[in-house]
């Protein structure tokens, strides 16, 4: 059943894919703002520690919960329901098309030589907090693929992981609102919200530590092995975030691109005490990324995902027998 509903739900989501404007999307995004605002405090002093808390469980555990009883009452009564169910929760929350819009509008504008498109259609991706207007190619080039690995693994493969887990389509849906909820709590803008905000990155760090890897080990099998584990060992601290460290480090390394700030040469003082010291030093991977890169990145997550569903349909076929 796990198999079909991912399989179903990939193949409707490539002919209505869900954006931004879908029902579902708006009533995840006014339920977060709605528990942000009620947890926020009245007299604008924001949430304490245990009320943010208290907001994520309400937030993430609810609709969960209730997604995952509908799913028990169907499999009691008529399976053929938790079927469809289960396509419909994942056709919601997951795949390709969520993002990969925005992703195309940065290659096509590449592909067409064109860089003040390209960095319209960069800045409308990552919203007012990039400031684009002064981006080369290579920078335009790298800034879309950091955002596509990331939108890659949150969108496919860490929905994958929580499908696959007992919950089921309740797993999906707590995933996608933890995410949801760590992205946009963040830039509530409210006086003393950092509490909600530091609940919910810390409730979806949780959830995301196990998938951050095992995305980051599938892309280590689907592309550049070594030059994967590599970047993975070392270059995880051109990242801020842990989580994305670990993903956008593979995905580097993977594609053999340089993505991030690049590395700072050791001077002369610290090349000489490496070397007393035995030091291996510490350098970047692959070459500047281009306009093939954003082809390869493609191919890489569809050579990931058709692999996870080849060895789900093994797994299936194993349990029948």
């Amino acid at each position: 059943m796990i198999f079909f509903s991912i399989l179903f739900a990939l193949i409707a989501e490539q002919y209505r894919p869900v954006n931004a404007q879908h029902f579902v999307r708006r009533w995840s995004v006014a339920w977060l703002d709605w528990v942000a605002k009620e947890f926020s405090g009245k007299d604008g002093q924001g949430a304490t520690p245990v009320g943010a808390r208290l907001a994520c469980l309400i937030a993430f555990i609810l609709p969960t919960f209730l997604v995952f009883m509908v799913h028990v009452a169907c499999m009691m009564t008529y399976p053929i329901l938790a079927f469809f169910w289960n396509v419909l929760i994942v056709y919601w929350f997951f795949g390709f098309r969520q993002f990969s819009h925005s992703f195309t509008a940065v290659h096509q504008a590449i592909q067409n030589h064109d860089l003040p498109a390209a960095r319209i259609a960069l800045g409308e991706w990552y919203g007012p907090d990039l400031n684009v207007a002064h981006l080369n190619e290579i920078e335009i080039i790298s800034l879309a693929l950091e955002k596509a690995i990331i939108g890659s693994h949150r969108h496919v493969f860490g929905v994958f992981f929580w499908f696959l887990m007992p919950l089921g389509p309740g797993g999906v849906v707590l995933y996608r609102l933890a995410d949801m909820a760590a992205e946009r709590w963040a830039k509530t803008g409210a006086p003393n919200s950092h509490n909600l905000d530091a609940a919910a990155r810390h409730f979806f760090y949780v959830l995301d530590w196990v998938p951050a890897r095992l995305t980051a080990m599938s892309f280590a099998l689907a592309g550049n092995f070594e030059d994967t584990i590599y970047a993975w060992r070392y270059l995880t601290h051109k990242w801020a975030d842990e989580l994305s460290a670990v993903i956008l480090a593979a995905g580097s390394g993977a594609l053999g691109v340089r993505l991030g700030e690049p590395l700072r040469e050791p001077d002369s003082e610290e090349a000489l005490r490496m070397a007393e010291a035995g030091e291996a030093p510490i350098y970047d991977v692959g070459l500047e990324p281009s306009e093939r890169t954003l082809r390869s990145a493609i191919g890489l997550v569809w050579r990931v995902i058709i692999a996870l569903m080849i060895l789900l349909a093994m797994l299936t076929i194993a349990v029948w027998l």
